[in-house]
């Protein structure tokens, strides 16, 4: 098996009356599936940069990363991917891209919509910190 690092973003936006939400878009392998924007890194990109243009592309918003969230790891074909996270604040309404969904959730909303445990796990473990910081 070979390793394969990917980047992604916990988006986050702060709504006029203080609760914060974040951003699931829908899977392109299956779109039944809601994640967080991630996806491969390009030659000569860091894993931050990355995460924030995988949140452009998948999603329409850019944003400021305000630190690291984690790291998930999931098995497909021949390769375990290891996707880094980082948490991306906007203003940005965003927009789908590339045929998806996206949906701009509370954390309840959010921990009951995601379809990896791996990822409500993360969501988890980052939240307090992201309520704690205002986002």
């Amino acid at each position: 098996m070979a390793f394969v690092d990917q980047a992604g973003a916990i988006v986050i936006s702060i709504r006029d009356d203080g609760t914060p939400m974040t951003l699931l878009v829908t899977a392109r392998r299956n779109p039944e599936h809601w994640v967080f924007p991630k996806g491969h890194v390009e030659p000569g990109e860091t894993l931050e940069i990355a995460a924030e243009r995988e949140a452009e592309e998948e999603a329409g918003v850019t944003g400021e990363i305000v630190g690291a969230a984690g790291s998930t790891e999931f098995e497909l074909g021949r390769h375990i991917y290891r996707v880094h996270y980082f948490v991306l604040t906007t203003r940005d309404a965003g927009k789908p891209e590339r045929g998806r969904r996206m949906k701009w959730c509370t954390f309840g909303e959010a921990t009951a919509l995601l379809s990896f445990d791996n990822a409500r796990e993360l969501l988890e473990r980052t939240w307090p910190g992201i309520v704690a910081r205002g986002a």
